[in-house]
């Protein structure tokens, strides 16, 4: 059976499809297609407060190319979530309406503990991890990051800062912002020894496949120090040049350099595993997960 889940972030817009294949071993979840589209919804969020009548026509008519491509993959259940650059834009609810009007699709604007349930429902302590390690999952946005600390298996607790990629690249992200994050990652220091990481994210994706040589699904500390010392002294067009970056990338892959490594730095990680997930893929395992249970999506 196929899923389709729509994730509207502060960067960009996704559309993805995924089959599900119910096998012996347990369900099988294999990317069928995906399409994105840099709307940037975050640029006017984060500086205006507010989403352009401009900018919100961009959005009525990607949602309508995603209404066309969702009735050609005809998908059994459909989800669409907005975060960051949603939640802080004040016409954010009004938008909301024109889009379902217009296409019938039903974004469900999310908060930041929303978000991070959401990519937890990936299952990530099952992608061959040890069960009796310890893990941080890190999952930088444009406009947020999320962090769930698992032990062992188990949750320990989650949050959401407003510290994310093109925040800091419109130089958006406040000091109270950092601090909050310290002081969350200060808690604890300390007492998960060997503590491990996981990364999600479009950025951490591509600093894997450009920066990392070795075949495992990892990206080191010093990786991460490589991407800095590659990307940061060249202009956004001299990085889209040389590495054949999209230019919504090319500017926020240093920002999101910066943002792993103050974590894993302020937690004494060393590694980051990169199952390739996100949003939208925890928003398919959770239809999958209720529609399997026979519950009824809130």
């Amino acid at each position: 059976m196929k899923f389709a889940a729509i994730d509207i972030g502060s960067n960009a817009v996704r559309l993805i499809f995924i089959n599900v294949y119910e096998t012996p071993a347990g369900p099988q979840f294999i990317k069928d297609a995906m399409y994105r589209v840099a709307l940037r919804l975050g640029e006017e969020a984060f500086l205006k407060g507010k989403i352009s009548k401009a900018k919100e026509e961009e959005l009525i008519s990607t949602m309508k190319a995603f209404k066309h491509l969702i009735s050609v993959h005809k998908p059994v259940q459909i989800m669409a979530c907005a975060t960051s650059a949603m939640r802080d834009a004040k016409n954010a609810k009004e938008l909301v309406t024109k889009v379902f009007k217009k296409t019938g699709i039903d974004i469900k604007i999310i908060t930041g503990q929303k978000e991070a349930e959401l990519i937890l429902s990936n299952h990530v302590e099952k992608f061959q991890l040890h069960e009796n390690k310890d893990y941080l999952y890190i999952d930088v946005g444009g406009g947020s990051t999320e962090l769930i600390l698992l032990s062992k298996g188990k949750l320990v607790d989650k949050w959401s800062f407003n510290i994310g990629t093109l925040r800091m690249t419109l130089d958006k992200i406040k000091d109270k912002h950092w601090k909050e994050l310290d002081v969350w990652l200060d808690h604890f220091k300390g007492k998960y020894k060997s503590l491990k990481g996981i990364g999600s994210g479009g950025n951490i994706n591509t600093i894997q496949k450009h920066f990392v040589k070795r075949k495992e699904p990892e990206v080191h500390y010093s990786d991460l120090a490589l991407t800095l010392k590659s990307l940061e002294n060249l202009s956004v067009d001299e990085r889209i040049l040389k590495f054949g970056f999209r230019p919504d990338r090319a500017d926020v892959i240093v920002p999101a350099a910066k943002i792993f490594m103050h974590i894993m730095h302020r937690l004494n990680i060393d590694t980051l595993f990169v199952p390739k997930v996100g949003l939208g893929d925890g928003m398919i395992h959770l239809m999958y997960d209720k529609m399997s249970q026979g519950k009824k999506l809130k």
